[in-house]
């Protein structure tokens, strides 16, 4: 394995994503989605999103002191943002991956590549591309979204600054498993609709077959990470640590399984 050539696919890979099709069907909904939600907390932040009537909307889809202390006792733009980055990430995470390899296995264009690089070496640069994509679009949003925090919150700069690095990192590590899954997808498909279209059904049947197998034996099991959001809001003791186990556990079997099959096909 050379880190050298992998790091060089990477790059490429990043910089024709850019300006292509592979790349704007990620970013063109990813910004214009938050464009709005941005305009929307400048707007209506600070304050305003710490009144009942926001805590109780929220304690709708979470329990009431997740939405206390996310609302309450951190910057409340911030937190929207986090809620909104977990439960929006699954999809983006789609968009931005769906065509990782697909494309090109089906086109059979790797053998080009492998002339130069070995298979690994391939994976590697497309997975670490496809994540840095994803990666730095969220970067941005927590940026804008930080500053609009600093203009809004009842909070002090270090708080803030503290919080946006905290939530930033965790939607950054809640990405991990998401773009290795769409590497999984990716591999086994020969396009990138196809990828994106075989992404959304397993993700579904995967919810589905969570909760059945939860149902059935009484046992709480998700088998994908937005199993395990919850716990990234750090409510109880040892749930941080344990989102983080869980949601690597998942990046690994997911990204493994990914290798698997893409070392077997014909590229």
């Amino acid at each position: 394995m050379n880190c050298k050539r992998i790091i060089t696919i990477a790059l490429f890979d990043l910089q024709h994503s850019l300006f292509r099709l592979k790349g704007l069907v990620f970013l063109m909904p990813f910004f214009f989605f938050w464009y709005w939600v941005l305009k929307f907390l400048l707007e209506h932040g600070g304050e305003s999103l710490v009144n009942p009537q926001s805590i109780a909307l929220l304690s709708l889809v979470y329990k009431p002191e997740i939405a206390q202390i996310l609302l309450i006792l951190h910057p409340p733009t911030l937190s929207m943002f986090f809620i909104i980055t977990l439960g929006t990430l699954p999809l983006f995470a789609m968009l931005s991956g769906n065509d990782q390899l697909a494309s090109d296995c089906g086109h059979q264009t790797f053998r080009f590549f492998l002339t130069r690089a070995t298979r690994f070496e391939i994976f590697a640069g497309r997975f670490i591309s496809s994540y840095s994509l994803a990666a730095i679009a969220i970067i941005i949003t927590a940026i804008l979204t930080t500053l609009i925090s600093l203009h809004s919150d009842p909070h002090s700069f270090t708080e803030i600054s503290a919080y946006s690095l905290h939530v930033s990192a965790l939607c950054l590590l809640y990405l991990l498993p998401l773009v290795a899954f769409m590497s999984a997808v990716s591999a086994m498909m020969s396009s990138g609709l196809s990828s994106l279209l075989m992404s959304m059904i397993l993700y579904v049947i995967l919810l589905i077959l969570g909760s059945y197998i939860d149902a059935r034996t009484g046992l709480s099991v998700s088998l994908v990470p937005g199993g395990v959001k919850n716990f990234l809001f750090d409510i109880k003791p040892h749930d941080l640590q344990f989102a983080i186990i869980m949601l690597l556990a998942y990046a690994t079997i997911y990204a493994g399984f990914g290798w698997w099959v893409f070392k077997r096909r014909n590229i």
